[in-house]
């Protein structure tokens, strides 16, 4: 994507002369200078003025001071400018002033939302509101939508990472864990592995997918509801049973809850009772009857037995009489004796005669005792066929309080059934998720060769420098997994960890100028055709404060450095017929690429002697 940055203008509280630093399109912009001037912030004000959420400006002599930044910059050919009032706190303002003719005013206003202002920089990007992230992480939410700053990854080589042995993007310059994640989902649309269809057609087949998960979870659910209806309605059904409220015999669910709602919608109208009650009352009245009969027998027994035992008493009081019968010709024989005699001895004759009979009698009782128990003992059988409890509903309340709890149930559980009835039909959505599949393109191939391509640029880079010392023929090593660049023997497989920050440094430039090359040469659009770099020079300095590099061969490494930079910019013109502008930030000074007339190198400040990013008269 074409994108050059004309110049950056900072407006001061003290209302002294704006600041204004001008660059050109197809050079490497140098602004060189000491430690503190003000260099490294070149890059935290244009990603301010680009909209950041949040602004890693410094806040010492620099923000405290400026009261407005502004950049006016092209896109795709077209014009803009961009200002914005300074952050508080380290946090953006939402003040911004916006133009389409990329014209910078004396003293901006706020003139525009910055919401829209983002909308419009998204066009020019390439990216329309449909353009969503087709997966999500810890800190991207599915479906999220594509914004243009995740390509700005692409365009930084900050001092806190350009000699990184781990890091190879700016990840600190932004929300560092959510733009590891966007980096990982943007990675293959930036290189062209993936376009905007395919991306599309991911997102959406991401999102079927979620819902059919929904879907199977809430079926899921609605299985073990239905568990749990099952088990909630034959309790209910049991205890109405209990009340006598629905015969009792076994239901299954179905009719079940149809006897339930039966009972429910008899709220308000007199209860008909089953014949349960009925039985169950004739059943015990006959069992009160045998048991009276039982205990009249019981009774009846114990009296005779105490009837017999007084019997016995006699007979044996009265067995002299027949003594005194036999002997009667002993007696003296009168009326009277003879009459008493007599009367005794049929007395016990009859007692005789009673105490013979007692056997047949106390058979009979037991066989009736026998046969009552029997009969007490098959009621009790056809009572336990019944619910144990009955419950008394002597008073009326209480059978509509259970006849309410019965309706709030109901209502509570087929509710449920109702989500059942309401639920999306899965095939369909399985039929969409076929179809969308079947358009999906199978991108690994083409990943394959255009990572491989992606390796053969940078490694040109690579063998070009002569700034690898001992791992001068190694082999570069790409990992797309931790998005870094290794190096290997070519003859082994396996990445090498390499010696001294130099080596480092020219890894990140290796790989950031193989991307930009990559980019271009697949007319990515998504990448602008830009690169701030800030300060190569790091590894060689023994302080900040030093003015110069006193081993001979840093100081060539670092022109070394220059160099590639400058044959990049000719690469890029000659042979790809594009445009394209690095903004260097330097502690080295001019003599360091004028020595080797390098001709794409283009001063645009020099912040020494008392030259500065804030001059000394916008200090309050």
């Amino acid at each position: 994507m074409k994108f050059r940055i004309n110049k950056i203008k900072i407006w001061f509280k003290n209302d002294s002369e704006p600041r204004i630093l001008e660059f050109k399109n197809n050079k490497v912009n140098v602004i060189t200078g000491a430690s503190g001037t003000g260099k490294t912030s070149i890059l935290a004000i244009i990603d301010y003025c680009l909209l950041s959420t949040s602004a890693r400006i410094a806040e010492t002599a620099i923000n405290e001071n400026v009261i407005w930044y502004g950049i006016d910059f092209n896109i795709n050919n077209k014009n803009f400018s961009i200002a914005r009032k300074h952050p508080l706190g380290g946090i953006g303002s939402k003040e911004v002033f916006f133009s389409g003719t990329g014209i910078l005013p004396d003293f901006p206003t706020h003139n525009n939302d910055i919401i829209q202002v983002k909308k419009i920089l998204e066009r020019e990007f390439g990216i329309d509101e449909n353009f969503k992230m087709p997966y999500g992480g810890k800190h991207i939410i599915s479906g999220s939508k594509i914004s243009y700053r995740y390509f700005l990854l692409f365009n930084t080589l900050s001092e806190d990472t350009i000699a990184n042995t781990n890091v190879f993007f700016d990840f600190d310059l932004y929300d560092r864990d959510k733009y590891v994640e966007a980096l990982d989902r943007i990675f293959y649309l930036a290189i062209g592995v993936d376009d905007v269809g395919n991306v599309l057609v991911k997102e959406k087949i991401n999102s079927l997918e979620k819902e059919l998960s929904k879907i199977e979870k809430r079926k899921k659910l609605l299985d073990k509801e239905e568990l749990l209806f099952g088990k909630k309605i034959q309790e209910l059904l049991l205890q109405a049973q209990s009340y006598d409220l629905i015969e009792r015999r076994l239901f299954n669910n179905e009719d079940a809850l149809l006897k339930l709602n039966r009972l429910v919608s008899s709220l308000g109208r007199e209860i008909e009772y089953s014949n349960n009650s009925m039985q169950v009352d004739e059943l015990n009245s006959k069992k009160r009857s045998l048991f009276r009969k039982l205990r009249n027998l019981e009774r009846f027994e114990n009296e005779y037995k105490q009837y017999r035992e007084n019997l016995k008493k006699d007979y044996d009081s009265l067995k002299p009489i027949q003594y005194i019968t036999e002997n009667f010709d002993q007696l003296i024989p009168t009326l009277e004796l003879t009459a008493f005699l007599s009367s005794l001895e049929e007395s016990l004759h009859k007692i005789k005669n009673a105490i013979s009979n007692k056997v047949t009698m106390v058979t009979n009782i037991k066989s009736e005792v026998k046969e009552l128990k029997k009969q007490i003992d098959f009621i009790d059988e056809e009572l336990s066929k019944y619910a144990s409890k009955n419950i008394d509903f002597s008073k009326e309340i209480y059978k509509y309080v259970f006849i309410g709890e019965v309706k709030s149930q109901l209502s509570f559980y087929e509710n449920k059934w109702d989500m059942e009835e309401e639920s999306v039909n899965t095939d369909e959505i399985e039929d969409d998720l076929n179809s969308l599949k079947e358009k999906i393109k199978d991108t690994e191939e083409k990943r394959r060769i255009l990572l491989s391509d992606l390796e053969s640029i940078i490694q040109n880079y690579y063998n070009n420098s002569n700034s690898m010392g001992v791992y001068k023929n190694y082999k570069v090593n790409f990992d797309v997994r931790t998005k870094t660049l290794k190096v290997r023997k070519e003859t082994e497989p396996i990445s090498l960890t390499i010696g001294s920050k130099s080596n480092y440094m020219f890894l990140h430039l290796f790989l950031f100028l193989g991307l930009h090359e990559h980019f271009i040469n697949q007319k990515i659009n998504f990448v602008p055709q830009f690169l701030i770099i800030d300060q190569p020079s790091q590894p060689y300095y023994e302080s900040k404060n030093s003015e110069n590099i006193k081993i001979d061969d840093d100081r060539q490494k670092l022109q070394n450095a220059f160099k590639l930079l400058n044959d990049f910019i000719t690469n890029i013109s000659k042979n790809y017929h594009e445009d394209f502008q690095i903004i260097l930030l330097e502690h080295a000074s001019k003599d360091y690429w004028e020595e080797n007339q390098l001709n794409n190198f283009h001063l645009v400040e020099e912040f020494r002697d008392g030259n500065a990013l804030i001059p000394n008269e916008a200090f309050n």
